[in-house]
């Protein structure tokens, strides 16, 4: 998988409001290049309020993966947000506590807001409709088992955002279940998404509202 407590937001508590309220604000409505996305995204060289606050460049590969049940599979699109439909151009980083606890944030580009827009509302609809257990892999015999979604209040950032966690199986022996956080944001045609791991401590369970805060507000003044 690539690479979203006791807090009712899988974003964390509110973050927040930025100081510099005259920066320019920019709309993002035409597909942009590799190149462009890798220039919105945080670097070290951002001063990051946050424990993950290392930057780590990444690739993006592998191919689409098959949902198990039909209704869930805009969220196992959105495991591996390249792999959408029409989905463009992407970039991606990861954001590094520990080499074993990070945030992985990819940005990818749509041809049209109306098209990043869908995205969205497909996985809204599928928070909802994704009710039962269901696997998810590149073919049934390699594929990864789910217990279902649990959608959370998302963050104010963006034109539209949606937060939730897949209810994920271990592969040991206890079968323990353990949420695998996401944070979609669209912002014009682009859509940014931050994954994490979590584990059993409730209050462990977020994506650092900060870190979300910055990078959208780094694609809204670039």
């Amino acid at each position: 998988m690539i690479l979203l407590g006791a807090c009712t937001s899988g974003a964390g508590p509110a973050a927040p409001e930025s100081s510099d309220k005259s920066e320019k604000h920019v709309r993002h409505t035409e597909p942009l290049s590799r190149a462009q996305l890798k220039k919105l995204l945080l670097t070290r060289n951002d001063e990051l309020d946050t424990e993950y606050r290392r930057a780590w460049d990444t690739t993006t590969s592998g191919k689409d993966w098959k949902a198990s049940e039909p209704e869930c599979q805009p969220l196992v699109d959105g495991i591996r947000p390249w792999t959408t439909d029409r989905a463009g151009a992407r970039a991606s980083r990861r954001f590094v506590k520990t080499p074993e606890d990070f945030v992985s944030v990819i940005l990818v580009s749509y041809p049209s807001v109306k098209d990043a827009s869908d995205v969205m509302s497909s996985l809204s609809s599928s928070t909802k409709a994704c009710a039962s257990p269901f696997r998810a892999g590149e073919t049934p015999e390699d594929s990864d088992p789910y217990r279902g979604v649990k959608r959370r209040a998302g963050p104010d950032d963006g034109d539209q955002a949606l937060s939730y966690y897949l209810r994920t199986v271990s592969y040991a022996e206890d079968r323990h279940e353990f949420p695998h956080l996401f944070v979609h944001v669209r912002v014009g045609n682009l859509i940014v998404t931050f994954s994490r791991y979590g584990s059993y401590r409730p209050g462990d369970n977020t994506i650092p509202p900060n870190l979300i805060t910055s990078q959208v507000d780094k694609i809204q003044t670039t």
